[in-house]
């Protein structure tokens, strides 16, 4: 949470270019606005969306940032980080007088703005801090620095972009289009989950030799609402190192054909300075309509969303691997996927890579299957499953901690 509230505070440092007035579209972020009359577009590198200056003689540099804040494990409300930030801002900011505290809407989202001023060496300067809520994996951050003499000026150019502000799908990867034929097209090859199906996985993490987790799942058939499909039931324990300790339950349901799906997960994230935070979500998805009911340490919400067809449930994402196995070693697929604690549907890219062998966690080879899921920012997942469909290895990315069977 640190580092998060620091990146939404840090001075703008960017290289200026030309004046630009009109409008700014990120397919990226999901995010259009329009840029106030006579502020300079500098660049800006992921997280940031948008740096912005106003050239000409002044105390120091008027600036404006848009910025990405994402929380991917330790999920957030608006509320929660609102007074965090009050906080932050009251011991970081140099002899701070926080002047406005407000709930707005930017965007048709919940947001709230900040102004206060403080010393930036011997200047006097307004500070302006907007926080936009998109999901509790996701806020919008906007922040304006300009000297004290500019408040009224800079309150405009501020209020006038943030009334501007559009949010939109974010751009899928390229080939997705494809991709999602081809998940289709898979999908509907796959033979149902037989009635007598039953599998149980125990497995460790590990970074080295040393033991730093647990992970138990059980897979069986199961029907819901007349739906044939398959239940997954997951605990999965990780020592975090100096980020603490994460414990993530969750029981879902998965109909062959995709149109019913349900899950309930439950995180508790315990830091290393006994701090506990606990989140739950309820999803229920029926075609392209889903259902969410969350709580953020203790905060209620209530969310539904249009997704595309054959969206999949995050947590489900295994079950559904272990069917695609029987597909074949093929073509890069797409699958829509929607994460318990984010409003936004993303997508996957997956790859059967055929057999092969490797060494086995408790020695010798052994025959596997490999399946890769690319994430979209970038990040491999390699799954790893034995001649009976069990999975006993998984590797994120180049990180050193494995998942795999205990040796």
């Amino acid at each position: 949470m640190k580092s998060a509230i620091a990146l939404a505070i840090l001075p703008v440092l960017a290289a200026w270019g030309p004046v630009q007035d009109g409008a700014f579209e990120s397919p990226e972020f999901g995010l259009r606005l329009k840029i106030p009359a006579g502020w300079t577009v500098g660049s800006a590198a992921k997280p940031e969306i948008l740096k912005l200056s106003l050239p000409g003689e002044h105390a120091f540099r008027p600036e404006i940032l848009l910025h990405n804040l994402a929380f991917t494990e330790q999920h957030i409300t608006l509320s929660q980080y609102r007074e965090q930030f009050r906080q932050y801002m009251q011991i970081q900011l140099p002899d701070p007088r926080i002047l406005e505290d407000r709930a707005i809407t930017v965007g048709g989202k919940p947001a709230v703005l900040f102004a206060a001023t403080y010393k930036r060496g011997e200047q006097p300067a307004i500070y302006l801090k907007g926080l936009v809520e998109l999901s509790p994996s996701r806020l919008v951050s906007f922040e304006c620095v300009a000297p004290r003499a500019m408040e009224e000026s800079v309150r405009k150019a501020g209020d006038a972009l943030l009334e501007s502000v559009e949010f939109f799908p974010h751009a899928t990867p390229d080939g997705t289009a494809d991709g999602v034929k081809r998940f289709a097209e898979a999908i509907g090859k796959l033979a149902a989950t037989g009635a007598e199906f039953d599998k149980k996985l125990d497995l460790e993490y590990s970074v080295g030799e040393r033991n730093v987790g647990s992970y138990a799942q059980v897979m069986k058939s199961a029907t819901r609402d007349g739906a044939a499909g398959m239940e997954v039931s997951t605990v999965d324990v990780i020592d975090l190192g100096p980020e603490g300790r994460l414990e993530k339950r969750s029981k879902v349901f998965l109909s062959d054909d995709l149109a019913k799906q349900a899950a309930e997960v439950e995180i508790v994230h315990r830091s290393k300075e006994r701090r506990v935070q606990y989140f739950t979500a309820e999803l229920i998805l029926d075609g392209t309509d889903a259902t969410i009911e969350r709580r953020i340490n203790g905060e209620k919400s209530s969310t539904k969303l249009k997704v595309p067809e054959r969206t999949v449930l995050w947590e489900g994402l295994e079950a559904l691997q272990h069917r695609l196995i029987a597909a074949g070693k093929g073509q890069v697929m797409s699958l829509p996927v929607l994460p318990a604690f984010d409003n936004e549907v993303g997508h996957l890219k997956m790859e059967h890579r055929g057999e092969y062998e490797m060494k086995a966690p408790a020695g010798g080879l052994v025959k596997v299957t490999e399946l890769a899921v690319a994430r979209e920012d970038g990040v491999i997942i390699t799954y790893r499953y034995d001649a009976d469909r069990k999975l006993i290895q998984r590797m994120v990315g180049g990180g050193n901690v494995v998942l795999q069977a205990k040796k």
